[in-house]
């Protein structure tokens, strides 16, 4: 299994002593941050797609990586890009709503949907992190009734220096349609050139809501 460059082992290399001062100067973590990055992908497709990016790009990412610029300050709901990073978000279900028919709104005791929604961090196409919800609930006729699990999922962090976490935060029926929520939580670390870290957390909470029908009523952040 792939071992992941992560802030915990940033951490050890840098109070090992691996990162130190430049006779005053700082020292050029750019091409450090960038080649740890590369480590962490284990998609030949975002390898190929890292190996392709100009200079001029390399220099966004690695600036991001260190914590120079925040281009999810300058997104919104309905502003998911800066410049190459892209918010892109996605569900699905076991029942397609054109599918839905009369016959198959179950009003059996025990019978169940899922839903599901996801959204992934990019660089130019290449996955920077990727975190999913998903819910199973009871339901009767058009009517989610009770919420039988709903899971918290992070699929992919390849941010050397950020630890993610994903955990439950609720779950409730309103007005016949069922909702789960997972708190993310992102904690950056980002290494000085005086052998410190720099810690950053903030953390959002991730939902998805699910209809009777087993369509996805709406999905997102709040």
């Amino acid at each position: 299994m792939k071992t992941l460059v992560t802030a915990a082992i940033v951490g050890a290399f840098i109070v090992g002593g691996a990162v130190s001062p430049a006779s005053g100067a700082e020292t050029d973590l750019s091409a450090t941050a960038l080649e740890w990055f590369r480590a962490n992908l284990t998609s030949t497709t975002d390898i190929a797609k890292f190996d392709g990016l100009t200079a001029e790009q390399q220099a966004t990412l690695a600036s991001y990586l260190l914590g120079e610029t925040d281009p999810l300050g300058k997104m919104s709901k309905n502003t998911r890009r800066a410049g190459d990073f892209e918010l892109r978000t996605s569900a699905e279900s076991t029942l397609a709503p054109s599918s839905a028919t009369t016959s198959e709104l179950s009003t059996t005791a025990g019978a169940t949907r899922t839903v599901s929604a996801w959204e992934s961090f990019l660089f130019a196409g290449i996955t920077i992190s990727k975190t999913t919800v998903s819910e199973t609930y009871y339901y009767s006729g058009i009517y989610a009734s009770s919420i039988a699990t709903y899971s918290c999922i992070l699929n992919a962090n390849y941010d050397p220096f950020s630890s993610v976490t994903t955990s439950k935060s609720g779950s409730y029926i309103s007005s016949g349609r069922a909702t789960a929520e997972c708190k993310v939580a992102v904690k950056r670390g980002v290494p000085t050139p005086w052998g410190t870290i720099a810690w950053s957390p903030v953390s959002n909470v991730q939902f998805v809501t699910g209809t009777g029908s087993g369509s996805v009523y709406s999905h997102g952040w709040r």
